[in-house]
């Protein structure tokens, strides 16, 4: 009852899902009830989406959550609420909003319109990531899903993360 008082006051919410492969936080529309396998956060502010998909918190996550057999499994109460979120100013706020609902658009317009998964998008963003070669199915899904937009994007949100700590991006 406490989740729907929170999200009904408010256009959408974010989750993430309780064990996965990878670590990904994207925002849902209120009118969705959500089931006991997602972490649901009660804010429909892109700058906490933001934070949550930098590096620093996926590290951190990875850290401080456990696994089931070889799946990460976010924790509220480790993973979250234990996260020093940084203090930033009106303007380090709105860039990371920005490139928030940027990432957020993008991963949902790639799963709208050519019916990908995030995790075939995050699969092909890691071998990236790692300079793997891509198969005839993750190139495929690199060009539909435009994952070198995604990189970029995550790049450029860790990045922005990063200074609002005063940490340099590398």
């Amino acid at each position: 009852p406490e989740l729907r008082r929170a999200t009904k006051t408010i256009p959408r919410f974010i989750v993430t899902p309780m064990v996965a492969k990878h670590r990904f936080f994207q925002f849902f529309p209120s009118g969705y009830v959500p089931d006991q396998k997602l972490v649901v956060f009660a804010s429909d502010d892109a700058f906490l989406l933001g934070c949550l998909s930098s590096r620093l918190h996926l590290v951190w996550a990875l850290e401080l959550g456990s696994l089931l057999e070889d799946r990460p499994t976010y924790s509220h109460s480790t993973c979250f609420l234990k996260f020093p979120f940084p203090l930033v100013a009106n303007q380090q706020c709105d860039e990371i909003r920005k490139l928030a609902e940027e990432l957020d658009a993008h991963r949902k317009r790639a799963q709208t319109k050519h019916g990908l998964t995030l995790t075939s998008l995050y699969n092909v963003l890691e071998k990236l990531r790692t300079n793997e070669s891509l198969d005839a199915d993750e190139k495929l899904i690199h060009e539909l899903g435009l994952v070198s937009v995604l990189k970029h994007l995550h790049d450029d949100l860790d990045a922005a993360v990063f200074a609002a700590y005063r940490w340099p991006a590398t």
